[in-house]
């Protein structure tokens, strides 16, 4: 089986580092997080 989605709950101190390697590393596997706190989703989107 082949990966390539990943949905993370969460965009706290587990969800966020943990999406950000994972994405960084993998770049075939298609990262999403969603998180309530709309600031922690802005932040991730502008530190790209």
């Amino acid at each position: 089986m082949k990966i390539k989605n990943i949905c993370c709950i969460g965009a706290g101190y587990v969800g966020g580092p943990t999406m950000s390697v994972i994405a960084q590393k993998c770049p075939h596997i298609k990262v999403t997080v969603v998180d309530i706190n709309e600031q922690k989703i802005a932040e991730c989107n502008n530190s790209q």
